[in-house]
């Protein structure tokens, strides 16, 4: 009995482990601050109007180029655009860009 509870304790510990180092973002720091807002609208997330698909690509572009990464569209649907953030075709954080605040929210 002893011997079945110690390999159960090594194979749970060894899983911890394996499991312990994953992180969603580049070196342990967030990519996208918790509820980040987009600097075409105002900090307190209230855009006059709500954007163009066109103006919120090019919002979010200006946003991640500041900090070296692509963006790459991934869908399009009401107010809301999904987005990939990729660092060297590498998906480093999934965001969805709220058009009519501004707003930036990771869901990766």
């Amino acid at each position: 009995m002893m011997k079945y509870m110690s390999v159960f304790i090594v194979v749970l510990t060894l899983l911890l482990v394996t499991w312990s180092g994953v992180y969603a973002w580049r070196t342990g720091k967030p990519v996208t601050p918790y509820g980040d807002f987009c600097p075409h609208c105002t900090n307190y997330g209230s855009c006059k109007t709500i954007m163009s698909h066109e103006d919120a690509r090019k919002a979010m572009i200006n946003y991640y180029q500041e900090k070296g990464l692509n963006v790459e569209l991934e869908n399009k649907r009401g107010r809301f655009i999904r987005a990939r953030i990729k660092e060297q075709n590498r998906v480093i954080d999934v965001i969805i860009f709220d058009r009519r605040t501004g707003r930036v929210r990771s869901i990766y």
